[in-house]
């Protein structure tokens, strides 16, 4: 008599994710708020927002809030990762000093699994690429931008994510927070769902 294991069918989750989350998620602790969606799925954040190293900013933040994206997602595909934690500074939660925060590995690690979620091959990065946001309603002082509102080199950012990915995708999201303060608009973080 054979004994055969059961196999139970399970829908195949997109493959990049893997490798990013864990490093996104441990981002959270050092820079961001950290929450659980659906069945303990989570959601990552990553304060930022624009800084003067980059021409299409200053630490003042941005007029738009389309700017202030812009110049936030440059930084990162210009691997200005601590620069783009620093810039939101304006925005973030009282008692939370942004050069500490910014200064924490987990941190460094979760801007740079943004950069390689959107640097694939043959896409033109800033500034050869040009990074677009598409008009947003701003309703108040805080709005969500999805990331297929944001486009390097004319790609949204979730075609890029998804490049490579295998299997179920519906499920992903991710979206930036943006949020005025004192006239300006900041990156205030980034929600990743899965």
């Amino acid at each position: 008599m054979t004994i055969t294991p059961a196999v139970h069918a399970r829908r195949p989750r997109a493959r990049w994710l893997a490798p990013v989350l864990p490093v996104v998620v441990l981002g959270l602790s050092a820079c961001g708020s950290a929450g659980v969606s659906g069945s303990a799925k989570p959601v990552t954040s990553l304060p930022s927002s624009p800084a003067s190293s980059s021409p299409q900013t200053s630490q003042a933040g941005a007029g738009t809030l389309q700017a202030a994206l812009e110049s936030w997602v440059t930084q990162i595909l210009t691997e200005q990762y601590t620069e783009a934690c620093l810039s939101s500074a304006p925005v973030l939660p009282a008692g939370q000093d942004a050069e500490t925060l910014c200064k924490n590995p987990d941190a460094l690690a979760s801007a740079k699994s943004l950069h390689e979620a959107w640097a694939k091959p043959g896409v033109k990065l800033p500034p050869e690429g040009k990074v677009e946001v598409s008009k947003v309603a701003a309703k108040g002082t805080e709005v969500t931008v999805p990331d297929t509102a944001v486009k390097v080199d004319g790609r949204t950012l979730r075609s890029l994510e998804l490049i490579g990915a295998t299997g179920d995708t519906d499920s992903f999201s991710l979206t930036f927070k943006m949020q005025k303060h004192e006239g300006a608009w900041y990156v205030e973080g980034f929600d990743l769902k899965l």
